[in-house]
């Protein structure tokens, strides 16, 4: 390779670099190391991705501490990624938590224990005095029904709207 071919090729990569570490998202990571770091980087990497993300991102957090057995777990879960990490990361939790089946008896029964089984110790009580309010299974029961496909996170956010029998329960 020619000299000047070499030296056009190390300028193309130093401005691919140097472009490449402005855009937006690419250099913002989450950092635990302290509670200002964290918060201000959490806020940095939200703000680098696009607006239409944002509730995702918001909802996805709510999703990581609910089912986080302490904010140490949480801090090692997310410490050093990006926004696309983090997305990728919600996205990931999210299709695997076990979602409560109304379709039979038995399909209600095995995902109340997959539900359980999901959770962190410190949500267990919560789940177990949850479950001491719900009447037995019973095909068209519209509170059973009403919880049909939610994480056990979305259950608790929507509890008193289903225990009020609001049919505004939000679904995820």
């Amino acid at each position: 390779m020619s000299e000047s071919r070499t030296a056009m090729l190390a300028a193309y990569l130093l401005l691919s670099a140097v472009l490449l570490s402005a855009l937006p998202g690419c250099s913002k990571r989450i950092d635990t190391s302290n509670e200002d770091k964290y918060y201000k980087s959490l806020t940095e990497v939200m703000a680098s991705l696009p607006a239409s993300k944002h509730r995702e991102f918001d909802e996805g957090m709510a999703m990581i501490w609910f089912y986080s057995e302490s904010d140490a777990a949480t801090n090692a879960m997310i410490d050093g990624k990006s926004g696309k990490e983090m997305l990728a990361l919600m996205e990931e939790m999210k299709a695997s938590l076990p979602k409560l089946d109304a379709s039979s008896k038995e399909a209600y029964e095995s995902s109340l224990a997959k539900m359980k089984a999901g959770l962190p110790a410190s949500k267990v009580t919560t789940f177990n005095d949850w479950l001491r309010e719900m009447p037995s299974y019973r095909k068209g029961n519209p509170k059973i029904e009403s919880l049909d496909g939610m994480t056990f996170q979305k259950i608790v956010e929507n509890r008193d709207f289903v225990n009020s029998q609001n049919p505004g329960v939000q679904r995820q």
